[in-house]
């Protein structure tokens, strides 16, 4: 977070991260678990989980998986920018994060057959400096097999009028929806 990832991506940001986060206390360092003193854009965001489902190798984004000039296909090679967290610790989240889906706040992301890894974001707006009571941003980001990934997928809704004010309500059927057809398209059994 607060960097570029994928050169080949225009117009990119760097998202925020409040550079005073070394000196705040136990309190204030727990409160960017909640997405205080940080902001990040949806690249970043689909970058961070790859990286747990990459067993914790950061790769660099691509929309374009491959090119083709003349009738030759050129692959995109898989470039790993750095090592985010160990291996173990990748697993472990990975099987915390399949416990939202499983019994937790995305039950409504579920798939049956498919084990899915991913996790919920509902967060207020800000708006006059204070933070909106109607007014909010809802998410669900996942990874699907959980085990052997394939895919990974941000849904994303901009205070959203029906269905709910949360992730689990809303953004994660609308990733069950696009995660569905991607696994058919993709072939995954």
């Amino acid at each position: 977070f607060g960097e570029t990832l994928a050169h080949d991506i225009p117009f990119q940001r760097a998202g925020f991260v409040d550079r005073r986060l070394a000196q705040f206390g136990p309190s204030a360092l727990a409160s960017v678990s909640m997405g205080y003193q940080i902001g990040v854009t949806p690249l970043q965001m689909v970058a961070a989980v790859g990286s747990i489902a990459n067993g914790g190798e950061l790769v660099v984004p691509h929309v374009v998986r491959a090119t083709i000039v003349d009738g030759v296909r050129t692959e995109v090679p898989r470039q790993v920018v750095r090592r985010t967290i160990p291996t173990q610790i990748a697993d472990e989240l990975t099987a915390i994060l399949e416990q939202v889906v499983e019994r937790g706040t995305a039950k409504a992301a579920r798939i049956p057959g498919y084990t899915i890894a991913g996790k919920t974001g509902t967060a207020e707006k800000l708006e006059n400096g204070h933070y909106s009571k109607i007014h909010n941003n809802v998410s669900f980001v996942g990874f699907v097999p959980s085990r052997r990934p394939r895919a990974v997928i941000l849904a994303i809704l901009d205070s959203p009028r029906r269905g709910g004010r949360t992730g689990g309500e809303v953004a994660a059927p609308i990733f069950r929806t696009i995660d569905d057809a991607t696994l058919r398209r993709l072939g995954v059994p």
